[in-house]
């Protein structure tokens, strides 16, 4: 990156895919727009993935919304600041907290969690998708990886009885129609492609209990950020202009999780995963 700044500092950061407002500290990292909708903290020894959400909006400078390969690039992007100032930094640790989220009944908050949601209907994460993410632990990401391959097709890893909680008269047919989990999924996501996952709220982590043989996706992930693409800025030599009024800095967040989630029984599954 040309003419770059030297930390700390706030300022506009266009790229050839929208404006940014970005903030660089010694320890932390944001990106975002009238909302810092990305921030990495970096420790002395783990950088962390602390917050990315767009749920808000508000994540680019001239109000560009922000959802599916946008989010990929804005990530990256705040990778490729990570390695400009701190290019010691070649790995990125995150506690996957990441998925979709909506608003119900009463203003109530409802979240699938990506990290088993996901899986669910993608055979891997959203991180793994987007980011080539792997466990911390690489031999726990090997059997993982073998237990998805097989559990999806394998008809042993599906009961002949389940339950789907609110969504049972809509799913129960479909179930008993299809012979592995696999089969059932991508007919369920054909059939429901608006609704899938308001239906899977009640149901989908003891879908994934039984498909992974009763285990549970670590929590603790990493990138390789050498693999990842380097992304440049054109900075302004002012702050991010009016952006810098509206602006909600969010707070540090840091996760903690046992290795893994302990199961949560199905009311208490529509709480859980809801958005801090």
């Amino acid at each position: 990156m040309s003419l770059i700044p030297s930390i700390p500092f706030t300022r506009a950061c266009t790229t050839e895919f929208g404006r940014f407002k970005v903030k660089i500290e010694p320890t932390n990292i944001y990106v975002g727009g009238s909302n810092y909708c990305v921030n990495m903290a970096l420790d002395s020894d783990v950088t962390w993935l602390n917050w990315l959400s767009t749920d808000q909006g508000g994540c680019e400078l001239d109000a560009k919304v922000i959802r599916k390969e946008a989010t990929v690039q804005m990530v990256d992007l705040a990778f490729s600041l990570l390695r400009t100032y701190f290019p010691e930094r070649t790995e990125v640790t995150l506690l996957d907290a990441s998925g979709y989220s909506w608003e119900g009944p009463r203003r109530t908050k409802y979240k699938v969690n990506f990290l088993n949601g996901y899986v669910l209907l993608h055979r891997k994460t959203w991180y793994e998708e987007k980011f080539k993410a792997t466990m911390h632990d690489d031999a726990r990401h090997i059997a993982y990886r073998a237990e998805v391959d097989k559990g999806f097709d394998d008809p042993a890893r599906k009961p002949a009885v389940f339950s789907f909680g609110r969504a049972q008269e809509y799913l129960q047919p479909l179930y008993q129609s299809t012979h592995t989990w696999g089969e059932f999924m991508v007919e369920f996501e054909k059939k429901f492609p608006d609704k899938k996952y308001e239906y899977m709220l009640d149901w989908y982590r003891q879908a994934i209990y039984h498909i992974l043989n009763q285990r549970e996706i670590d929590q603790t992930w990493k990138i390789d950020l050498t693999k990842r693409p380097m992304y440049t800025c054109q900075w302004k030599n002012n702050t991010a202009g009016g952006a810098r009024k509206t602006l909600r800095n969010r707070k540090s967040k840091r996760f903690t999780f046992s290795n893994y989630l302990p199961m949560q029984p199905f009311h208490e599954d529509r709480s859980h995963f809801l958005s801090k």
